[in-house]
């Protein structure tokens, strides 16, 4: 620990790999057509897991204020 604040930069990653899952997911849903949201098939779940996994830890709104008042101090830094 060498005493640094990863806030900011958890929140970012957090926010972009959410969103990434979400997305990807969507698109792998419409390539698969009607596979894509029959249960039998592993792609239905990744788009509900990508719906919830933005509400842990904050969801990303939460995320996006957490990463607007860090960059708000360092500019008054």
């Amino acid at each position: 620990d060498q005493g640094k604040d990863f806030v900011k930069a958890s929140s970012i990653a957090k926010v972009t790999s959410t969103e990434a899952a979400e997305k990807l997911s969507l698109l792998a849903m419409m390539i698969h057509g009607g596979y894509g949201v029959a249960t039998e098939y592993p792609v239905e779940r990744f788009l509900r897991d990508s719906q919830i996994i933005k509400t842990y830890e904050g969801t990303n709104d939460i995320q996006r204020l957490t990463i607007a008042k860090q960059l708000l101090r360092e500019l008054k830094a």
